[in-house]
This record gives structure tokens, C-alpha cells and sequence, in this order.
């Protein structure tokens, strides 16, 4: 009988914790898999910890917990939105570091939030707030997408990174497909329905699956787009994609203002 997965490993040093190890393929999932040894990082987090690593290539980091000890890195203003996930234990020991979590409206005024709310498609930031934004695995659960997209660019600074992952890997698709008809405030299913961990317990519903028109969406926002790549002796490790997304320095297009006027007007 064949075995689910074929069996992989490959050498490197952890872009997280900056442990050298050995890892090791122990699920089919292949991004969620290869943890390191020392802080449980997935790959898909490891190579988004390179792909930022990358950004700021001239402080010479090996690992984000180096990087966060830099000086310059320290001054810069960084917002991740989610809770869980290796980057969080250490990018809240940075002055200006912000997160966010995405609570339903009836749970916002009832208790405390300890983590404050933000809504991806509305954000209450000011303009040109960050220097960074991290999202992992988020914007596939996001209702509208382009929304999103268009609000991340409005709180960055030009020249700002937005340096993310979605479930996407090579072979990618040409399009991107939506899940779930969200033109009007009901959702309506368009495929059978999938569901992601949110990391407290529960679940979050797909809404895209994100294809290589992603950077059209971006470039849209104001963004200029690169596709980060993995560089191992190990082939199936190399078909893991973490996007790089830079906004222009120029002023954001009028498309992309106008998405955003349009979907933040409709969520009130």
C-alpha cells in the first residue's frame, strides 16, 4: 500500500528562532508540515519569516528573532492582525508592534477585549500607519477580498511591505475563484463549502481561493507584487509561495480608492 504522503526531509536553518535542524515531512498538508524542532514553526511560516528576512536583507538577520533585536527594525511600525502563529511572541516584544482580532458584532460590547477588534474590509487606522503588515492565512476568509486589499494599502506607507500567505503553491492557478457570492449581505455558497482552523477552536469559512490574478488585485490596490520562493534541495518544499506585496510609492490608483469607498460604505 502506497504511503499517504511521500516521505521528504531537508537541512536549513529556522527563519524564525535561527535553529539549524533537520526537517521533516510528517503530514500530507505540505505547508503546514516540516515544524522546526525548537519553536514548532510551520513552513508556511518559516517562509514567510524568510520572505520578510528578504525585505529588510540590509539589517543582515538570520532569523525574525534576530531581526526584532535590530534597532532600525525596531522603530518601524508593524500591525498583524490574528493571534496565534511563531511571529506574535515576537514581534509584540517591538515598541510599535499593533494586533488585531476579528470578533462577531454581538461579542464586541459585552466583555473587554484584550486584543482590540479590527475588520480587514474597514480598518480604523489613519492613513500611512504602518511601516509592515503581516497576514497569515487570513485573506482567504475574508468576505471581500479586494476590500482588504485596498485597506492595507491605505495604512502603509509608501514603500511599506505587506508580506503574506494564503494556501498557495505551485502549480498555482490562473484565476482565482470565489467560493462564496458576497454581493449582497447574505452569503450564498457557489461551491461546497470549506472550512480552516482559526487557531482558537473553531472555524472560518473560505471565501477565495487565490490564483496567479492575485497580482492583478494587488497592482489594483497599489501594490507591486513579487512571489517568494523557497530554494532547497527538497522540490516538494520549493513549490511553497509566500507573497511579497510593496506599496508604490506613487499615490494609490483611483481603482483601488474607489473599491474601498465602495465596500466600506456597504459593511455599515
Amino acid at each position: 500500500m502506497n504511503p499517504e504522503f511521500s516521505p521528504d526531509s531537508y537541512s536549513d536553518k529556522c527563519s524564525v528562532c535561527g535553529m539549524f535542524q533537520e526537517f521533516t515531512r510528517t503530514l500530507k498538508t505540505i505547508r503546514e508540515s516540516y515544524h522546526c524542532g525548537r519553536c514548532d514553526a510551520l513552513l508556511r511560516e518559516r517562509e514567510q519569516a524568510r520572505a520578510l528576512l528578504s525585505c529588510y536583507a540590509h539589517l543582515r538577520c538570520q532569523s525574525v528573532s534576530d531581526l526584532v533585536k535590530a534597532s532600525r527594525f525596531r522603530k518601524l511600525r508593524v500591525y498583524e492582525p490574528g493571534t496565534t502563529g511563531p511571529f506574535r511572541r515576537l514581534l509584540r516584544k517591538l515598541p510599535y508592534y499593533q494586533q488585531s482580532d476579528c470578533y462577531a458584532e454581538e461579542a464586541r460590547g459585552s466583555v473587554p477585549l484584550e486584543i482590540p477588534h479590527q475588520d480587514l474590509e474597514s480598518l480604523s487606522f489613519p492613513d500611512e500607519a504602518f511601516d509592515l503588515v503581516i497576514t497569515s492565512d487570513i485573506l482567504e476568509h475574508v468576505r471581500k477580498p479586494l476590500c482588504a486589499f485596498s485597506e492595507i494599502a491605505r495604512v502603509l506607507k509608501p514603500g511599506g511591505y505587506h508580506v503574506f500567505t494564503v494556501p498557495m503553491q505551485e502549480p498555482v492557478p490562473p484565476q482565482t475563484i470565489a467560493r462564496v457570492d458576497t454581493s449582497s449581505e447574505v452569503d450564498v455558497p457557489l461551491m461546497p463549502e470549506v472550512f480552516h482552523g482559526n487557531g482558537k477552536g473553531g472555524r472560518s469559512l473560505v471565501y477565495s481561493d487565490f490564483g496567479l490574478d492575485i497580482t492583478e488585485q494587488l497592482a489594483k490596490a497599489g501594490f507591486s507584487t513579487h512571489f517568494f520562493r523557497p530554494s532547497t534541495q527538497s522540490e516538494i518544499v520549493n513549490s511553497v509561495i509566500t507573497i511579497i506585496a510593496r506599496r508604490q510609492a506613487t499615490q494609490r490608483s483611483r481603482f483601488g480608492e474607489m473599491v474601498r469607498q465602495f465596500f466600506v460604505k456597504s459593511v455599515r
